[in-house]
């Protein structure tokens, strides 16, 4: 029999291919292939045993020695043997690890044969969410995302993510593999992540989980997430009020692009009296306050004086938190007519427990 060299073959399936779409292909060959190339080497006395072995501490440890060791046709054996068993292998508290020294590996696999493993991670969407949301499977899966070479694989990768990824994002285990897919992916792929996030902007910033992961996306993003960033924007209103979404909204102030602060202070216009009187937007005017252009601050303090209301929005336990932000953001003229319109509502506030406060920094503030 001719001596066949497995690693020239790669990582394969039976029958040609796993993947043949639009998006591209890799050639896959018969596993027994590489059986039979296994076959011509000393049998290790771990063969037929990989999958039960990597349940064990001790063993497992054993075989990701094996796989750093990097000799070709061990490697593949060990590949051969796990094959079927990946999401199984992925979630378990030793066999995880074994996937990811597999990714991990230096040497004694090919990219083809990594990009096979990947395949065959993903073609299943179930059971790909069902690991992206396990504690060990989760790390694997990050890890993959940090190893992956292929062009045509990431984007494979993220043909099958991007139906998924919103169910992903309200969860804190999937949440970080979609964090490490905008972190390690190229722009063009990493917009298209953020522009299915934008779809589902409210669903997923108003979870208590999904806001803080998508506070994590804005930041490893910044300017690509506009799409996001706009969607965010036009929710304004709906997230500042919102005990989750408000987090989000804040996030994309402290950004500080002064285009969006701007239009998120046009979206808001015309509500920052009820805003400022929420227990949660009351957070979102102070810092539209504090992280926007002079004009702008001016803007908001004005619509505030103007109110039939002002005297309850001083003295409203969460918006007199706002009238004294606004005493220290303002300057010149506008400063001294907030203070003097504060000071003339002396005799209902000097006994009040939030309007004193208020009173005190507008007779400081006098200038």
């Amino acid at each position: 029999m001719e001596e066949i060299n497995p690693i020239s073959t790669g990582f394969c399936t039976s029958g040609s291919n796993i993947w043949n779409n639009d998006y591209g292909s890799l050639p896959y060959e018969g596993y027994s292939v590489m059986e039979m190339a296994s076959m011509r080497v000393l049998t290790p006395p771990w063969r037929g045993c990989v999958v039960s072995m990597a349940m064990d501490c001790l063993d497992c440890q054993y075989l990701q020695a094996v796989i750093e060791e990097g000799d070709p046709t061990y490697v593949a054996m060990i590949l051969y043997e796990i094959k079927d068993y990946l999401h199984q292998l992925m979630k378990h508290q030793f066999d995880n690890y074994l996937i990811q020294k597999i990714f991990e590996a230096k040497k004694g696999i090919t990219n083809i044969q990594i990009d096979s493993i990947v395949y065959l991670i993903i073609c299943d969407t179930h059971k790909l969410i069902d690991v992206c949301n396990n504690n060990h499977g989760t790390r694997v899966m990050q890890i993959m995302l940090e190893n992956m070479k292929c062009p045509v694989t990431k984007y494979a990768v993220l043909y099958m993510m991007k139906p998924i990824i919103d169910e992903l994002m309200k969860n804190i285990n999937g949440g970080y593999v979609i964090v490490q897919c905008v972190k390690v992916f190229p722009p063009t792929l990493k917009k298209v992540i953020l522009d299915e996030l934008a779809k589902y902007c409210v669903e997923i910033a108003t979870h208590k989980i999904g806001c803080s992961v998508l506070q994590t996306c804005l930041k490893d993003s910044e300017i690509l997430a506009m799409g996001l960033i706009t969607s965010i924007i036009s929710n304004a209103m709906l997230l500042a009020e919102d005990c989750y979404g408000n987090y989000v909204v804040q996030f994309v102030i402290k950004m500080k692009f002064p285009l969006v602060n701007e239009r998120m202070i046009a979206e808001l216009c015309g509500k920052f009296v009820r805003l400022s009187m929420n227990k949660h937007a009351s957070n979102v005017v102070e810092d539209l306050m504090r992280c926007s252009n002079q004009d702008d601050v001016n803007a908001i303090v004005e619509e505030l004086i103007r109110s039939t209301d002002f005297l309850n929005v001083i003295q409203d336990p969460y918006e007199n938190y706002v009238a004294q932000r606004a005493l220290k953001c303002t300057k010149g003229y506008l400063c001294r007519k907030l203070s003097f319109t504060i000071r003339s509502y002396r005799i209902e506030l000097q006994n009040h427990p939030h309007g004193k406060i208020v009173l005190d920094n507008a007779k400081s503030s006098k200038r």
